[in-house]
């Protein structure tokens, strides 16, 4: 065995760089080849898993015809008011000496509500009362004079006659008489005057106590009990009484839908606290004067209803239908069942009618086991929801309200004309 040459050359020593630079020139195409692959297999994957969905997605969406009442309604937005009720004010100035009632009591007509210091009041009348009785001894010597200067006058024309008097003296007579009626007829005056200051002031103090005029609640008090009332300048309110026995209710409609309203038209409204919960009555007035003249114009609508229970509150919010047609117990069918059979392209919505059936203008998609059936029906009343069914369809029948998928890998509901 021979001993190693150490001093002869490899092929390595020859080309040192040869593999390593062979190496990292093919590097770059691997990874572009290596990432084609990738992107080949994801979207292989993509599209077996979107060519197979599940089956339920592949399944119609539907609902159940049923027996239902149905309406045609107008709807607004309404506020609760009591029909009747009165603002208690002060008539008279002065301070509020004391108020018997509180917000939420039950009163009947003629309770004393309130109280306003009567202690001017009280004095004006009692000076009334001394002057009206001053005139009234002024009076009775007024008439005593008239009655003698009327005598002293006769009796001076009888005189004159029989020439035992001078003409003067008869005609003064009968000046001092005349001005003795004429002061009398004044000094009447004055008494009448004197009533009538007498009743104003008596009746200012009647209107320091203030009384209920109706039977009511007291929904609101406005004043205190010391608060210095000025009736001079403006009235002050101090309280609100109302009957809550019955409500009215103003709706609000737009310009749109008022000539669908009219008076004696029956409607219903509920509470947003008791949404099913329906309270009916029947249009009493609508106001021909618009609510406001900035657009959109609403018109205000009222009607009342009992209110025995007493749930009923004023200022609540209310939800109004104004009923226009309304069935009871009729097959009602989604209107989303219209609208879809509407938005269908690939299927003629227009099959060649049966002469003996009614005659429609709609057409909805039935679904019967695996088959979907397009079937002619003839609709009576509408609302926002639903559709009241004449013919065409019985209650339990399923109509198609949703898309269906179209899947060739699977079988789907096939579409057929009934």
């Amino acid at each position: 065995m021979s001993a190693p040459c150490y001093g002869a050359l490899t092929h390595s020593d020859y080309f040192p760089m040869s593999v390593s630079s062979h190496s990292k020139k093919r590097t770059p195409v691997k990874t572009l080849i290596l990432f084609l692959i990738m992107g080949i297999a994801g979207y292989g994957i993509y599209r077996y898993f979107s060519n197979n969905p599940s089956y339920d997605n592949e399944l119609p969406i539907t609902e159940s015809i049923i027996k239902a009442d149905i309406e045609n309604a107008v709807t607004a937005t309404g506020m609760l008011e009591p029909s009747e009720y009165v603002d208690l004010g002060a008539q008279v100035s002065g301070t509020l000496q004391k108020i018997n009632c509180k917000i939420g009591d039950i009163v009947k007509k003629g309770d004393l509500l309130a109280q306003i210091d009567p202690a001017l009041y009280l004095a004006r009348v009692q000076e009334d009362e001394a002057n009206l009785l001053n005139l009234k001894a002024q009076l009775d010597s007024r008439e005593a004079a008239a009655s003698f200067a009327g005598q002293t006058h006769s009796r001076n024309q009888k005189l004159l006659k029989a020439n035992a008097v001078s003409e003067q003296v008869a005609q003064e007579s009968e000046s001092t008489h005349l001005q003795a009626l004429a002061n009398l007829e004044s000094l009447k005056a004055q008494i009448k005057q004197a009533d009538a200051t007498l009743a104003a002031s008596q009746a200012n103090l009647g209107y320091t106590k203030i009384f209920a005029p109706i039977d009511g609640t007291v929904i609101d008090i406005l004043a205190r009990e010391g608060q210095t009332l000025n009736a001079n300048q403006t009235t002050p309110n101090l309280m609100r009484l109302a009957n809550l026995s019955v409500m009215t209710i103003q709706a609000k409609v737009s310009e749109a839908d008022i000539s669908k309203i009219s008076s004696g038209m029956e409607a219903y409204f509920t509470t947003l606290g008791n949404p099913d919960q329906k309270y009916y009555g029947k249009v009493t007035q609508v106001r021909p004067t618009p609510d406001s003249t900035n657009a959109p114009v609403f018109y205000n609508v009222l009607f009342n209803v009992n209110n025995d229970k007493g749930t009923l509150m004023p200022r609540m919010t209310a939800q109004v239908y104004f009923l226009i047609s309304k069935v009871n117990q009729v097959i009602v069918m989604p209107l989303k069942a219209l609208d879809y059979s509407k938005s269908q392209k690939k299927v003629s919505l227009n099959p060649k009618k049966n002469p003996n059936s009614p005659d429609t203008n709609q057409t909805v998609y039935l679904l019967k086991g695996d088959q979907v059936q397009v079937i002619p029906v003839q609709i009576g009343i509408t609302n926002r929801l639903n559709a009241e069914i004449l013919s065409g369809l019985k209650e339990g029948d399923e109509v198609v309200v949703g898309p269906i998928k179209d899947d060739s890998k699977k079988p789907r509901p096939r579409i057929m004309w009934r």
